[in-house]
């Protein structure tokens, strides 16, 4: 059982890189067979998921991204884990492994609402579950590779300048917005700061390359998950495609709008 299982997760690696369109692909007979397969999928799919996100989470948690020193064991923790480990320890690893799963969970959920009300808007929904199914896949997969470079780039010392790159791009995105709605909001580390990218070295390199490999195969999937799963045509796959890569838009200008209102009233 194990080594099927080990040889499934490598099929599943050689179809996310060389066949992204199989690997994405729902099991359409099985989500059209009735309540009892439907339920089955649904069971399927969040094992997969849960799987996936614990190859994903525990090995950062391992490494110590996350996980707070400082941070003691409450005291029913403490009396629950007695004699089992160190409470303080357990507590810290559970609490990083929780914050770890957290990210690549909350990216996972709003991406599925967006997409769902994409292909719903676009009249092309064939059922929550072809897209249950594409956000799975996609996201275990791509989403999960681009958030573990983007941990290795800040824990890593021969990354510095390559993570200060990343950091700085992403501080402009929302300065962007910030800038176009006339709003004082302002992030709690500044500006970016100019970066010598000349600096870069051929590690940071890579991993930035990596990064926009990953961002490309993400929403390759999901024009993917659109044009097989829902059957939609190319047109209305761009469209769900758009709404997806504008869901950080839409994020960030409803957060300023947020504080706006609150700052006014």
């Amino acid at each position: 059982m194990a080594t099927g299982y080990v040889a499934g997760v490598i099929r599943g690696l050689f179809d996310a890189v060389i066949q992204p369109r199989r690997f994405v692909q729902s099991r359409t007979d099985n989500y059209a067979a009735g309540w009892v397969w439907t339920a089955f999928e649904m069971n399927r799919l969040a094992v997969v998921y849960l799987v996936n996100l614990a190859l994903y989470a525990v090995p950062l948690t391992l490494a110590g991204i996350g996980v707070q020193s400082t941070a003691d064991a409450p005291g029913w923790f403490a009396e629950l884990a007695a004699g089992v480990a160190d409470p303080t320890q357990l507590w810290q690893f559970l609490s990083a492994l929780v914050q770890n799963s957290a990210f690549l969970t909350i990216a996972a959920v709003l991406t599925l609402v967006n997409y769902h009300a994409a292909v719903l808007l676009t009249l092309n929904s064939k059922g929550i579950l072809q897209t249950a199914h594409t956000i799975t896949y996609s996201t275990s997969a791509y989403l999960a590779g681009l958030f573990s470079l983007v941990w290795y780039l800040s824990q890593s010392a021969t990354t510095e300048v390559a993570a200060a790159f990343v950091v700085a791009v992403q501080k402009e995105f929302v300065y962007y917005f910030i800038d176009l709605l006339g709003s004082d909001l302002a992030l709690p580390s500044g500006r970016a700061d100019t970066v010598n990218v000349a600096a870069l070295s051929q590690e940071g390199q890579v991993i930035i390359a990596a990064l926009i490999v990953c961002v490309l195969y993400y929403l390759y999937s999901m024009y993917l998950g659109a044009r097989i799963n829902h059957g939609a045509s190319r047109f209305t796959g761009f469209l769900v495609l758009a709404a997806v890569a504008a869901a950080p838009a839409l994020y960030i200008v409803g957060t300023i709008l947020a504080y706006s209102l609150n700052i006014a009233g």
